[in-house]
């Protein structure tokens, strides 16, 4: 997982080009946002990759798994789908956003690795 994700954002990095500050609209999630519902999704899918026969009762690092990741983040598809449409077009701010996902992880996986 953390291959595919290094992978994705050194794809990022290589693509962003020299955009200006973008104002985020109203209607697209924030940066804080996505950062939250992509850690999310990256914790539940790992969860699914690893044939956990109990998943529904597994627990990653300190927060509990939710197969509803939208429900979770209180937002529905249409947000989603908006806001990562935004963000897929304006790759600076996918960056910044995967940039602390990435941060975020690590940091998890090392509380986790200190646990044992």
């Amino acid at each position: 997982m953390h291959k595919v994700i290094l992978a994705f954002s050194c794809f990022l990095l290589i693509a962003c080009s020299g955009e200006k500050e973008i104002s985020v609209p109203e209607t697209v999630l924030s940066k804080k946002q996505m950062v939250e519902v992509f850690i999310d999704i990256h914790l539940l899918e790992a969860l699914l990759n690893s044939n956990s026969k109990s998943a529904d009762k597994v627990s990653i690092g300190n927060r509990p798994v939710n197969f509803d990741v939208l429900k979770k983040n209180n937002i529905n598809k249409k947000q989603y789908d908006e806001s990562f449409k935004f963000y897929s077009q304006h790759p600076n701010l996918l960056n910044e956003i995967y940039l602390l996902v990435l941060n975020d992880l690590s940091k998890m996986q090392a509380e986790v690795m200190n646990k044992n």
